[in-house]
């Protein structure tokens, strides 16, 4: 919204939820923001999160299994982990500081849908779970998952020191699940979102179960309990006299099905619908790239719209859908692939980069470059040939 007004694009954002409401709800996720959606940020103007207090510059991991590795790589540009509550009410509140059209609506369905895309040229859904998914249906050929293969809760916690050099940490448990701790800006200024990844019907799974935030501090002796079995590097980091959710409602949990589905719907009387952001892929959270590829096809779509110089229609949104495809295939099929037993080549990677940081750090710097990261891990010869080009670098270090 906030390009399509930079770009002189009339448009009305129908919202669920007010910004206080946003801000006062549980966190739906724990995300953190690259460099090059950062980049899109400072060129809308929106620069609350530009300080350096929000920084992730580094990435660590760990993978313990037959074999295990660890690995810390710096992205070339510092990543932002800020509570996704306070970056959504924030940009909310400028989409109508800029004199923006915002309506708040109750949940729709599919009847509401054809309502809304009847007063519109085109209506862009970004959002929306139950008879909103019928309007686009599932893409099989793009969706290899039927069930979730990750069960997923999570918190924001104090009591846990940054790793050194400060950043995000990923521990990896092949076949069991992954316990992410990136450094998070929240209400309470800099704490730790603790999100793990449960193989369904592995070890982690128990502590997915209840209802955490019944009891916050059960909840705490569980995932600390988890943490100090499978995650000792980030135990380490734990004060236990101060470990705890920095509030009972700051837990989320749930599973997401991977899925791609149809990107675009006709909504009758010549009007289309286009599906971008969760309306149109879900993606597992493991490779942290959910905010950042909405970020990036949000921006094609205002490009296209501006560009645009005919009728908003079924030819259109074809066209538009695939062309937003390829930003998006390079996301997906690496979540996935991450989401199974490591592939070879990938455990070669990681190999190399666990003793030797030139490789580490080109790995850490495909985050915010998925079409280079995909490549560099779709084939053996493609690793290979990666990991050459690495190691004839000079290291930052």
């Amino acid at each position: 919204m906030l390009r399509l007004q930079q770009l002189g694009i009339e448009a009305t954002l129908y919202a669920r939820q007010n910004p206080d409401e946003i801000r006062s709800g549980p966190p739906l996720n724990f995300v953190t923001r690259f460099g090059s959606t950062r980049e899109r940020e400072n060129s809308l103007g929106i620069t609350d999160w530009s300080s350096s207090e929000f920084d992730n510059a580094w990435m660590h991991m760990r993978i313990d299994g037959e074999q295990s590795l660890a690995l810390r790589g710096a992205l070339p540009r510092p990543a932002s982990s800020v509570d996704f509550r306070m970056y959504l009410a924030g940009l909310l509140e400028s989409v109508i500081g800029r004199g923006g059209t915002v309506v708040q609506s109750r949940p729709v369905d599919g009847r509401d849908l054809a309502d809304l895309a009847a007063n519109h040229d085109l209506l862009i859904v970004a959002a929306g779970r139950g008879e909103l998914q019928q309007v686009f249906p599932r893409d099989p050929a793009r969706s290899p998952f039927r069930a979730a293969p990750r069960v997923l809760v999570g918190g924001l916690f104090q009591g846990v020191a940054p790793p050194e050099p400060p950043g995000m940490s990923m521990n990896m448990v092949p076949g069991v699940g992954e316990i992410h701790a990136p450094t998070f800006h929240s209400f309470d200024g800099r704490v730790t979102a603790v999100l793990i990844e449960a193989v369904p019907g592995g070890a982690f799974q128990p502590v997915t179960g209840p209802e955490h935030r019944d009891d916050p501090e059960l909840f705490a002796k569980r995932v600390l309990d988890l943490i100090t079995t499978y995650a000792p590097s980030l135990r380490e980091r734990v004060d236990d006299t101060e470990f705890g959710l920095t509030r009972p409602i700051d837990v989320t949990q749930g599973a997401l099905v991977p899925t791609v589905r149809r990107g675009w719907a006709e909504m009758g009387e010549g009007r289309h619908a286009l599906a971008i952001g969760d309306a149109w892929i879900v993606n597992d959270p493991l490779t942290a790239q959910g905010a950042n590829l909405g970020s990036a096809q949000a921006f094609q779509v205002a490009q296209a719209l501006a560009s645009h110089r005919g009728a908003f229609d079924a030819n259109f949104c074809m066209a538009l859908s695939e062309k937003l495809w390829e930003t998006a295939q390079p996301v997906v099929d690496w979540t996935n692939m991450f989401l199974g037993a490591p592939a070879p080549q990938v455990l070669s990677l990681l190999t190399a980069a666990s003793s030797d940081q030139r490789v580490a750090d080109a790995f850490i710097a495909n985050m915010d470059d998925p079409p280079a990261m995909w490549h560099s891990i779709s084939m053996p010869e493609h690793t290979a040939a990666f990991i050459e080009a690495a190691q004839s670098t000079r290291s930052k270090q």
